[in-house]
């Protein structure tokens, strides 16, 4: 009985093979661990079929949300995200749930190298009240077994409503002026 090494190409492969029984072992798989691979035998018969297996993945990811997208920015305290397709089409797992220093950890996601980066795609879904979702689908290079990315959530712009009434006549309203707010956090 002849041996085959399958290569597979975005989460599929073919061969023609000799009806027969086959053990099965990953021998190339960057960013997962080929120890997990599994079932690890096939049995090929008289009549096209498809074998379905499953390999664990590695690596961490933390992703921190903050105002900068910049390490060392002010986090939010909490939302949703969660991994999917590069259109956000179609959700990968579980979502995550962001913790009160804006982290989110994805564990055994797969990773490539620095100069061969294997890209995941993820969508914030919710954020904390003071806080904007960042709107689009965001990509990450997994080029690392451990690797940290930062996402940037704005502030929030939510209408505030004003009057101006006259001191000494309380009940009439004053019928043009201009106020000026100035934010005190960002004076020198």
């Amino acid at each position: 009985m002849a041996n085959y090494n399958v290569t597979i190409i975005n989460g599929s492969g073919s061969q023609t093979m000799e009806t027969g029984e086959y053990s099965v072992s990953a021998i190339y798989a960057p960013g997962y661990d080929m120890t997990t691979l599994a079932p690890t035998s096939y049995s090929a018969t008289s009549t096209t079929q498809t074998g379905n297996f499953t390999i664990g993945a590695n690596g961490t990811l933390t992703i921190t949300f903050n105002e900068t997208g910049e390490a060392g920015g002010t986090p939010i305290t909490s939302g949703t995200v969660v991994m999917t397709d590069s259109t956000g089409e179609v959700e990968y797992g579980s979502v995550v749930n962001i913790d009160s220093n804006g982290t989110a950890i994805f564990d055994n996601v797969p990773y490539g190298s620095e100069q061969a980066a294997y890209t995941l795609y993820f969508k914030q879904l919710t954020s904390d009240e003071n806080h904007n979702v960042y709107q689009s689908v965001f990509a990450v290079g997994m080029g690392n077994e451990t690797q940290t990315e930062y996402i940037q959530n704005t502030l929030k712009s939510v209408l505030q409503n004003f009057t101006l009434t006259d001191a000494n006549y309380p009940e009439l309203p004053v019928y043009n002026a201009v106020l000026k707010f100035e934010n005190e956090e960002t004076e020198e």
